[in-house]
């Protein structure tokens, strides 16, 4: 019995020294998670810190706070420049050394901080100013930086031109030294003005619609005579948007940019056929016939009288054909003929046709061999449909089978 009481002691006490244990751990880890965690922080705001702010020093002449800056040498010599020009001006001596007390200042603000300017103006209300400075001169002197930056802009909206812009380089700085005359605004533009070394730039801009005149060109066809010109295409002339750009300087005109044409329409190119072939007249059994249809009547004596041509009957509309190259010297009716065409060949050939019901051609036209010139009809004095075909030579009529191939 007193041993399973001692083994029950020792169980109890085992788990006893366990849970102590675990407990330990446990409280050990969240303090070290805590510790983690402030250190994680601590990081990050220190690196917000570094990024905006800085240690520096607020620096104190008399009780006036003239600024910050980052190095009490840079306050040093700022205040020696300060002294020798107060005393270079008849001001007197300065009345306090420097007071320096170490802060957590804005990189902003120890970058705005102008050391020179707070000890000149806290030594006695001195003035220092802005210049305006071109080409290294330093033209008008004012107050604030904003006035000096007013007057440019002022100067420059004097043009009455919204695209109107500053071309000279220029700056505004803080100008050192005691400044016993500054200028107004209204001054300083005039100063701007009269000094010759601004220039302000602007342009002018102008569109117009414009015709765009079409190209010509000339294509040449042995196959028309020589010296017959046709248009196979006609020329249009195109739209466009002109842009012409002119540049000023202070108001003078100076330089334009070549026009630039913006094509919305494109023009038509003109084609024009330029005959360069020899009209050397008709050749024996060389022609094609003029017609398709049935060959009714021969050149020669005729029921009495002499016929000048053969006759070709086809249906009303059958096409008739230009046999060679030639020049359209008529196309309208004739008297007892009907509807007549005639085409001179060249070497004194000449070909007609008649009674046709249509004709496709008009006085001055060039045709080729093949071309249709008209269709097969009954007008003028006739029995029925059919073409009535001539050749003369030097005004004489010719048998034109002699002409015909075949």
């Amino acid at each position: 019995m007193q041993k399973r009481t001692d083994e029950n002691n020792n169980k109890t006490s085992v788990t006893t020294v366990m849970t102590d244990c675990f407990n330990t751990i446990k409280n050990i880890n969240a303090r070290v998670l805590s510790a983690v965690l402030c250190a994680v922080m601590l990081i990050a705001s220190l690196g917000f810190v570094t990024k905006y702010y800085t240690l520096g020093y607020d620096v104190y002449y008399g009780d006036v706070n003239v600024g910050v800056i980052s190095s009490k040498q840079e306050a040093l010599d700022a205040y020696t420049e300060a002294a020798t020009d107060v005393a270079e001006h008849n001001r007197g001596d300065l009345d306090f050394d420097l007071r320096f007390v170490m802060t957590i200042a804005s990189v902003d603000e120890m970058t705005d901080s102008d050391i020179y300017r707070g000890i000149v103006e806290a030594a006695g209300g001195k003035e220092v100013c802005y210049s305006i400075e071109a080409g290294g001169v330093s033209v008008a002197k004012l107050k604030t930086k904003s006035d000096a930056q007013k007057a440019v802009e002022t100067y420059v909206a004097s043009f009455n031109r919204e695209d109107a812009e500053i071309f000279t380089s220029y700056s505004i700085v803080n100008a050192k030294g005691i400044v016993t005359e500054l200028v107004s605004v209204d001054e300083a533009v005039q100063l701007i003005e009269d000094s010759n070394l601004f220039v302000v730039v602007y342009k002018d801009v102008v569109e117009e619609e414009v015709e765009i005149p079409f190209a010509k060109t000339i294509v040449e066809d042995d196959t028309i005579p020589q010296g017959v010109t046709m248009c196979t295409q006609q020329g249009v002339n195109g739209r466009g948007i002109k842009k012409e750009i002119t540049f000023y300087e202070n108001g003078v005109k100076k330089h334009n940019i070549d026009p630039v044409v913006t094509v919305t329409v494109e023009p038509v190119e003109e084609i024009t056929v330029l005959g360069t072939g020899e009209m050397s007249g008709l050749d024996e059994n060389s022609l094609i016939w003029p017609a398709e249809g049935s060959f009714t009547s021969g050149y020669g004596r005729r029921w009495g009288r002499n016929h000048n041509g053969i006759d070709i009957a086809a249906k009303p509309g059958t096409p008739i054909y230009a046999p060679a190259m030639g020049l359209v010297t008529f196309s309208d009716t004739k008297s007892g003929y009907g509807n007549y065409i005639m085409i001179d060949h060249g070497d004194g050939y000449v070909t007609t046709y008649a009674h046709l019901t249509t004709s496709y051609v008009k006085e001055g036209d060039s045709v080729k061999e093949g071309d249709v010139i008209g269709t097969i009809g009954s007008t003028g004095r006739v029995t029925g449909p059919h073409l009535h075909f001539e050749i003369l030579h030097n005004g004489n009529y010719v048998d034109p089978m002699r002409y015909i191939a075949g």
